[in-house]
């Protein structure tokens, strides 16, 4: 199944269940152009998610080549952190999950560094297969998004990995951005674990649905979180800060992680 197909079941299954509540959008065709736009940003964040993929398999094999130190890997290491305005940097990984190389140039401060306690760089040095959409508090300093790649020399021998860490604010936001219908609605992403990591309101981003003081009192926002957390499609109700918001939710895969994409409309807003 394609990503859109994939996008478009799971707002088949959502959109009549919405539409058998009471109050709501009462424009049809508004509403209608409000859920393709969702499933056309569903698509375009698997689209986006196919890229990097194919750019990190690219660069792996690149790297198995000229290794993962020394000038030919960061010209490598420089090809993938110009994949977009998204990118913050692009690193090589030795077996052991130390930092060998890293691009651009201003990130060399990290060079040495072992990034083995990170739990998706563990699994991949375990199991010697791709990850992605682990969202961390990076050794650069910020809170990013991190995909990662295992490398194998020219005999096959497990030789490291290489990673592409990414501003996820700016990435979703511009995959997002020109699907937003303003007013009433949003859609927005966060992770299962309930962590904000874009929203059009900026305040919003890095926030957690179940540790944020905010939002400690609101039981019924709690309570889809708590779907959103273990479904991967859904939808439902929620009353915060005097308004009744209506929720939708699928999920964008990669590599065995998850991001959940959502579109948020106040009742009666469209």
């Amino acid at each position: 199944m394609t990503a859109l197909a994939a996008a478009l079941t799971a707002i088949a299954l959502l959109a009549p269940a919405a539409s058998a509540q009471e109050a709501g959008p009462e424009d049809d065709s508004a509403r209608g152009d409000l859920f393709w736009s969702f499933v056309v940003a569903v698509n375009e964040v698997n689209a986006k998610l196919a890229e990097i993929d194919g750019a990190l398999c690219s660069a792996s094999l690149a790297l198995s080549e000229t290794g993962i130190e020394g000038e030919e890997a960061r010209g490598v290491l420089q090809d993938l952190a110009e994949l977009g305005p998204f990118v913050i940097d692009a690193i090589t990984v030795d077996i052991d999950g130390v930092i060998s190389e890293v691009m651009p140039e201003e990130y060399q401060h990290v060079r040495g560094v072992s990034i083995s306690d990170q739990a998706h760089i563990e699994r991949l040095l375990t199991t010697r297969r791709p990850v992605g959409l682990a969202y961390i508090e990076s050794v650069e300093g910020v809170y990013a998004m991190d995909f990662a790649s295992p490398i194998f020399d020219e005999g096959g021998r497990f030789a490291g990995a290489v990673t592409v860490l990414v501003n996820s604010t700016v990435l979703f936001g511009e995959i997002l951005a020109p699907y937003q219908a303003g007013g009433s609605a949003k859609i927005w992403a966060m992770t299962p674990e309930g962590t904000v990591i874009y929203d059009p309101d900026a305040d919003q981003i890095g926030k957690n649905t179940f540790y944020d003081p905010l939002f400690a009192d609101l039981q019924e926002l709690l309570a889809v979180g708590r779907r959103v957390q273990k479904e991967r499609s859904g939808t439902g109700y929620y009353e915060i800060f005097g308004e009744t918001r209506e929720v939708f939710w699928t999920t964008a895969d990669y590599q065995g992680g998850e991001i959940r994409v959502l579109l948020s409309v106040d009742r009666g807003g469209v």
